[in-house]
């Protein structure tokens, strides 16, 4: 008897160590969904961005940078759908109706990355079930200024175009994980404040532009003003040190507001025409295919002469002219610009030669700027150049450049017949302070001799002084200029009464430190011409660079 009592006991202890086990196991070691549906109640995982590296101009000017923003959302079991009413300044018409719907869950989404004065407002109304978090958004300080290049970001601040998707390895950094704890009401316990997160941001990446932001707003100021004026479909403009190939300034139109999402509907205002638009050049490549006659010995300053009636046939086609120029000598075809005796010159051209010289200006190929999107250009080979075609290129015409690509071969001219490879990044900075690529000035080749540079740039002067620029002269600064006006090709053919309007030139001529170059796409209206539509910019640019140099 006493002996089946002890075994009673011992089965009893034994049910007791095997149900204290398990409720051990239990209490410590829960069922992994259990875990989970417990912390749904209780805390939430948010995804939060952290700051990207800044941009900013050769000045340490900040163009592009990270600033506070709120990111709103709600826990639909504390939610009440009237209130939606209260969000409508911060959300969208889609999210307006599903707030006064029933919502599922225990998160929904509102509104991200709020900036600060509208997000203040609705924080400050304490709506029940609404939760906010710190973020961080990307701004522009100066709002339209040079868009394409600078670029934009998506909504979780990843690069998209410009410099911001180039150097994205760079500047982005991986977001922060925040966990939000709640009591068992669903209020918030551990609610992030403003001094939880460093509003600053650690050290980040940075990316130097060689840009001057002061210059760049200039430029912008008047080439706005050109292309508003002239109703242009689009209008490019480029100032580069044509010694160093730094690029001082960048612009292009029709543009946007990487601040304002809804301005990037226009598929052209993302098109950066400086380095995407490809456009034929006209009177503007006239130096550098006079360069290429001197340097061939086909074009002489002392033996040519050439008499302009204003037309000349070459092949099967009718090269025209503005107005007979009468006798000219090889710099008075520059002065006046005259087609004629560009084409002439163009003919004595032998095809295989111009071609190796025109790649040689660095045509029909990527400069290498740090820019994505650029595009090579347009230059057949040499066996295409048939009938007409050496006296089209000659004046300008059967060959597609950049804006970018002529400025640095007017650049050779300007700086001793030297082409350089343009930059626009300085420098770029790790995190961790080291220096992962800077730009540097560079030297690709002569492509003229010296004294072809000279006399070049002696002819340019003269446009300025007594031909075609005259609207650019200034008596105290020489400055060397050619215009340009294009005809615009479509399917072959050339379109009456479209025109590319264009000015390319250099200050001061003895030793230019600054060239720009302007064109202006499909002017509207009564003016076209490179003197009149183009060349004025160039000059208000010009005079207000000279007033900051001071």
């Amino acid at each position: 008897m006493k002996r089946s009592i002890g075994i009673h006991w011992i089965l009893l202890f034994l049910v007791f160590c095997l149900v204290f086990f398990r409720l051990y196991q239990l209490h410590f070691y829960p069922d992994p969904r259990i875990k989970q549906q417990s912390e749904s109640q209780y805390w939430s995982k948010l995804s939060l961005s952290s700051p990207r590296g800044r941009i900013v101009d050769r000045n340490g000017v900040p163009l592009a940078i990270s600033v506070p923003a709120i990111t709103f959302f709600v826990d639909p079991l504390f939610w009440r759908p009237e209130n939606a009413d209260l969000l409508k300044p911060i959300i969208s018409r889609e999210r307006y109706f599903r707030l006064k719907g029933n919502l599922k869950g225990r998160y929904f989404p509102v509104a991200k990355k709020v900036d600060l004065e509208n997000a203040n407002e609705i924080i400050e109304k304490d709506i029940p079930g609404l939760f906010w978090v710190k973020e961080y958004k990307r701004f522009y300080p100066h709002g339209e200024l040079m868009p394409q290049v600078l670029g934009f970001c998506d909504i979780d601040d990843r690069g998209l175009s410009g410099l911001e998707y180039l150097w994205d390895f760079l500047l982005y950094t991986p977001p922060e994980m925040l966990t939000v704890t709640k009591d068992a009401s669903g209020k918030i316990i551990n609610f992030p404040t403003y001094s939880d997160r460093s509003w600053d941001g650690s050290r980040k990446g940075e990316v130097r532009l060689t840009i001057d932001s002061r210059v760049q707003h200039v430029v912008e100021k008047y080439l706005r003003k050109a292309f508003e004026l002239h109703h242009a479909d689009w209008a490019a403009a480029v100032l580069i040190n044509p010694k160093t190939g730094e690029i001082l300034a960048s612009s292009s139109f029709p543009d946007f507001d990487p601040n304002i999402r809804k301005t990037f509907l226009r598929s052209e205002s993302l098109r950066n025409n400086v380095i995407s638009r490809v456009y034929e050049p006209g009177s503007t490549l006239k130096p550098v295919m006079m360069g290429i006659a001197l340097t061939e010995g086909k074009a002489s300053p002392q033996k040519d002469h050439f008499y302009c009636t204003g037309k000349i046939r070459v092949a099967d086609t009718t090269i025209h002219d503005v107005k007979p120029h009468g006798s000219l000598d090889l710099e008075g075809v520059i002065i006046n610009s005259c087609n004629i005796g560009m084409a002439t010159i163009g003919m004595r051209l032998d095809p295989k030669k111009t071609y190796n010289h025109l790649i040689r200006f660095g045509f029909g190929m990527k400069t290498g700027i740090e820019l994505p999107g650029e595009e090579k250009g347009l230059l057949n080979t040499p066996e295409l150049w048939r009938g007409s075609v050496p006296a089209n290129v000659a004046i300008g015409q059967g060959i597609g450049v950049t804006p970018l690509q002529l400025a640095r071969a007017i650049a050779a001219i300007a700086n001793g017949g030297y082409i350089v490879k343009p930059f626009i990044v300085k420098e770029a900075v790790t995190p961790e302070g080291e220096v992962v690529y800077r730009g540097k000035p560079e030297r690709l080749g002569q492509v003229i001799s010296t004294e072809t540079s000279r006399w070049l740039k002696t002819a340019m002067e003269n446009v300025v002084k007594r031909g075609t620029g005259q609207a650019v002269y200034r008596k105290d600064t020489r400055i060397a200029g050619k215009t340009g006006t294009a005809q615009v090709a479509r399917g072959g053919v050339y379109q009456k009464g479209v025109f590319v309007s264009s000015f390319v030139g250099f200050w001061p001529v003895d030793d230019p430190e600054n060239l720009l170059l302007v064109v202006i796409g499909y002017p509207k209206g009564r003016e076209y011409f490179g003197s009149v539509v183009a060349a004025p910019v160039f000059r208000d640019v010009m005079e207000e660079i000279l007033k900051i140099s001071k």
